[in-house]
């Protein structure tokens, strides 16, 4: 298996997990009964401030990966993987983690330098389709 499909099977799964931060923070904050129910808001109340950023970050990456899956599945069937595909899809993995892993933990100077480094990354796959 190509390694830029390796980069998109593994950023999936990631993908797949990376609501379980903020879950974890509204079963701290609200408990689990509230958790398994409607989710109606509860006065007084807020999640925990890294339950929130874990919540945006989630965000963030829901908006993002489409892109990346996009690249890599029209790279693939276009035969256009080269060295360079698989550094930028490594970077773009990469950047993602060390994005939301910032994000939760509030340092926002390296969230901004990785949102760029996996950005770049991903509009480098991007044009490489055409």
């Amino acid at each position: 298996m190509a390694f830029e499909y390796k980069m998109l099977v593994l950023m999936t799964l990631f993908f797949l997990f990376a609501w379980l931060p903020s879950s974890i923070a509204k079963w701290k904050s609200f408990g689990g009964k509230w958790l398994g129910s409607n989710r109606n808001p509860v006065t007084g109340k807020e999640i925990l401030p890294w339950g929130a950023r874990a919540e945006r970050a989630h965000a963030n990456l829901k908006d993002n990966f489409p892109g990346f899956v996009v690249a890599i599945l029209l790279l693939g069937s276009l035969n256009k993987f080269d060295a360079l595909t698989s550094w930028a899809a490594g970077l773009y993995v990469v950047g993602r983690v060390i994005h939301f892993a910032s994000y939760v933990a509030g340092n926002v100077l390296i969230r901004a330098l990785s949102y760029f480094v996996a950005l770049s990354a991903n509009i480098y796959l991007l044009a490489k389709v055409f």
